[in-house]
């Protein structure tokens, strides 16, 4: 089942292309020690508007929704920077990241001029619950009365994977 690790970092608008720069090299390393796919997702423009994120008609308090600026604690010249690292099972990221963090080209960033305070990244692993590649079908309505007829199977395999679940 894939496998996730996901970060969460303020880093200093100015410093995008440093930061890329890193990341870049970063993702080689965990490229090579396992991981399937690297995504930097780099906050676009100021902090987002709660109520985009709700449905119509809904109504909070001022500030009772904190979006993830608020939670990285990310000041007005700092973007927040959301990473995704993929693996293709628990014990491939297990084993991929010890491999990673203890490689030589890592450790060497420790010499470096840090390109985000890593005291302040927020970090956390998961694995996959739902995946809808696009181009899919919508799954039939979970409950759905006795007798629904069912989508063909192919329907719901996309690149050979059945839908909502990944394989080893």
């Amino acid at each position: 089942m894939t496998f996730a690790d996901i970060t969460i970092v303020p880093v200093p608008r100015e410093g995008r292309a440093r930061y890329l720069e890193f990341s870049r090299r970063m993702a080689e390393v965990y490229r090579e020690h396992g991981a399937t796919r690297i995504v930097d997702y780099w906050q676009a423009g100021g902090p987002a508007d709660p109520d985009e994120f709700h449905a119509d008609g809904v109504a909070y308090e001022p500030g009772e929704l904190r979006g993830l600026a608020g939670v990285a604690a990310a000041s007005d010249t700092e973007a927040v920077v959301v990473s995704i690292t993929e693996w293709p099972s628990r014990a491939a990221r297990d084993r991929g990241a010890a491999a990673a963090t203890a490689d030589p080209r890592v450790l060497a960033t420790l010499d470096e001029d840090p390109v985000f305070d890593g005291s302040r990244l927020i970090g956390e692993s998961f694995e996959l619950a739902m995946s809808v590649p696009a181009g899919t079908p919508e799954p039939p309505a979970a409950g759905a009365a006795p007798g629904t007829p069912e989508p063909p199977a192919a329907v719901f395999r996309p690149r050979g994977r059945t839908f909502g679940h990944e394989g080893e």
